[in-house]
């Protein structure tokens, strides 16, 4: 009986994520109320929330499938790469899906960065984020360059990527996915040997 009760919240708990999701995308992060995700749902505003108790909670859920499918547009890209210099841009294109790329998005980005510190399921979800973006960038860029100048290059690679969706957020930034992989590509290309 007990299994069955946390397979169903388990079940529960995913579709309201992806309605939480949806609902993100569609009405943004002020439309994105629980009478809303619980419509989209199927369910009631009060369960939605019973799983997720603040707005700081449903912003984490949003951010963390985002990331999630970063990370699978990363992997096929990865997998498509077939040298070490097509491997750094599978994964600075990996962080820019251009159907993610979006306003809304970098703007749930934001508040989700704002609150690290003060949630540790936050940081370390950061801290796993951090990771698989420097072992992805380094282990293309060691076949490139010396191992310091793979962890130098790697970390602009970061800092740019973070850069480009904080600019993301702000009224007017016309720089779309595009525009913001081939700036990278250039600084990229920059550091390599020719």
């Amino acid at each position: 009986m007990a299994a069955t009760r946390t397979s169903i919240e388990k079940i529960r708990r995913q579709d309201l994520i992806e309605a939480a999701y949806q609902t993100f995308l569609e009405h943004g992060f002020t439309g994105m109320t629980v009478v809303r995700i619980g419509e989209r749902a199927g369910m009631s505003h009060g369960i939605v929330n019973y799983y997720f108790k603040s707005k700081d909670e449903l912003v984490s859920a949003v951010v963390r499938k985002a990331n999630f499918l970063i990370m699978q547009d990363t992997a096929r890209r990865l997998r498509a790469a077939r040298s070490a210099r097509q491997r750094v841009s599978a994964v600075i294109a990996g962080n820019f899906p251009p159907d993610l790329f979006t306003r809304e998005i970098a703007r749930a980005w934001v508040s989700y960065y704002a609150a690290l510190g003060r949630r540790d399921d936050l940081d370390r979800m950061q801290r796993a984020v951090d990771a698989r973006l420097a072992s992805n960038l380094l282990h293309a860029l060691v076949q490139l360059v010396s191992r310091d100048e793979a962890r130098r290059i790697a970390s602009y690679i970061a800092v740019l990527i973070d850069g480009y969706w904080l600019r993301h957020t702000k009224p007017g930034d016309t720089v779309d996915a595009a525009r913001a992989i081939a700036a990278i590509e250039s600084f990229v290309d920059s550091q390599l040997p020719a």
